[in-house]
């Protein structure tokens, strides 16, 4: 008789090895992270690790894909806002607070490492953005007379995205206090024109 597989511990497992995996990635990187360290931190065995993502790779890919589905469901939150230059800057800095991440930084020095050498990778993070630009992008023709008539919404959706990336970058860096309220401030001056008057 087949062994009855509980769908929660499974969930639970998959989650502890994701967690310990994005931590020792972040602290130590992808090649310098052995399977068995990511098994002993989620207390696990490395065989089920292996079982559940296959391989060191398919561990790292999980931790972007899972924030495929919280992606989405943010956009969709902010996509009918009565104000959609409120939402799009709500949505800007709460994608921005992900930076604030104390593995956000050593993650992403990954990715940039990574993504070259996983084109599986490379479409989960493509994915995420598509997801993010559709949704500035619709905000954006939503908002309508409210900015800047000389911006196309697509291309300047497609800026928001990158300008938000640049949080992650500088995610480890000391001087780069209030990412959140900095990058929304920019992203509003942006899209407005306005150069002057407190930030919002």
């Amino acid at each position: 008789m087949a062994r009855t597989v509980d769908p929660e511990l499974r969930a639970r497992r998959r989650t502890a090895i994701i967690d310990s995996a994005a931590a020792l990635f972040a602290e130590h990187g992808f090649d310098a992270t052995p399977v068995t360290a990511i098994a002993k931190a989620a207390g696990v065995s490395s065989g089920t690790v292996f079982h559940y993502f296959g391989d060191k790779r398919g561990v790292f890919r999980a931790i972007f894909e899972q924030g495929l589905p919280e992606t989405r469901a943010l956009v969709e939150r902010h996509r009918d806002a009565d104000d959609p230059l409120e939402a799009l800057l709500d949505m800007v800095a709460e994608l921005v607070g992900q930076a604030t991440d104390p593995a956000a930084g050593g993650l992403v020095v990954e990715v940039i490492r990574q993504v070259g050498h996983d084109p599986v990778l490379a479409e989960i993070l493509d994915e995420d953005d598509g997801i993010v630009i559709e949704g500035l992008t619709h905000l954006l023709r939503r908002a309508g007379d409210r900015i800047d008539p000389s911006l196309d919404p697509g291309a300047a959706a497609t800026w928001i995205s990158a300008i938000k990336d640049s949080a992650f970058l500088y995610a480890d860096n000391p001087a780069a206090v209030d990412p959140v309220g900095t990058i929304r401030t920019i992203v509003q001056r942006y899209l407005t024109g306005h150069t002057k008057g407190p930030r919002s």
